[in-house]
């Protein structure tokens, strides 16, 4: 095995949540598993699609979205490593409700679904443990639908560059830390014109809270950012 594939994996078994689960479970996942590589544009899979398994995102970035009626793309999320993804349709076995795109030169981790109910089938209380991925991205959904629906645009932008920068991992950003989001991703993720995410992209600089960069925002000060509206 090459090394790119033996750092991954150890990167997939010490964070998120593959690390915290047993070991037993831990070895089926990863053998079961093979690594693919996405290119700015490509997809991992598509509105509509039928459920193939579930993924890790080990490198690069990916952006989640939907498709109007008339067309327009609508962002949901943008995700990076290590977060675990694609496991609603292999609860309800329906189509994908959103679309996965790389960003950037993405590697990604593949459980195909014959593995995945392998797995299953050789111990269904692992079912549970599975649903930890569900449950971690419904309560960061209701998260952040409870900042969009109550928060002024800038707060809605402060907290949700913060969450990027903590990821599933739920680690602390740091002063400098950089989130490489365009504002339009922003907007659409926060349910926002793109000059309305403009204008509160630069309230939160000038209050020195964060930097704008061509393609990324800097946290200049991470803590005063997500205390916006506490």
């Amino acid at each position: 095995m090459r090394p790119e594939p033996d750092r991954i994996r150890r990167l997939l078994s010490t964070k998120g949540w593959l690390a915290d689960q047993p070991e037993d479970l831990r070895r089926q996942v990863l053998a079961g598993a093979h690594l693919m590589e996405r290119q700015p544009g490509e997809y991992v899979y598509a509105m509509g699609d039928a459920p193939e398994g579930i993924y890790a995102l080990a490198s690069g970035r990916l952006k989640f979205v939907n498709y109007l009626s008339t067309g327009r793309e609508v962002g949901t999320w943008i995700t990076e490593p290590v977060d675990w993804f694609g496991e609603v349709s292999m609860f309800d076995r329906l189509p994908r409700l959103q679309s996965t795109i790389a960003l950037d030169r993405s590697i990604v981790l593949h459980l195909p679904a014959p593995a995945f109910d392998a797995i299953l089938a050789a111990c269904p209380a692992f079912w549970r443990n599975f649903g930890l991925i569900l449950s971690g991205h419904l309560r960061t959904a209701m998260r952040f639908l409870e900042d969009v629906a109550a928060e002024a645009s800038h707060i809605r932008v402060g907290r949700l560059l913060v969450m990027m920068a903590s990821g599933e991992s739920d680690r602390e950003p740091t002063p400098g830390m950089v989130v490489e989001v365009s504002q339009e991703q922003l907007a659409a993720t926060t349910g926002l014109s793109r000059q309305s995410a403009n204008k509160a992209l630069k309230r939160l600089e000038s209050e020195g809270l964060v930097e704008r960069r061509y393609g990324a925002v800097i946290l200049s000060d991470p803590a005063r950012l997500a205390a916006l509206g506490r």
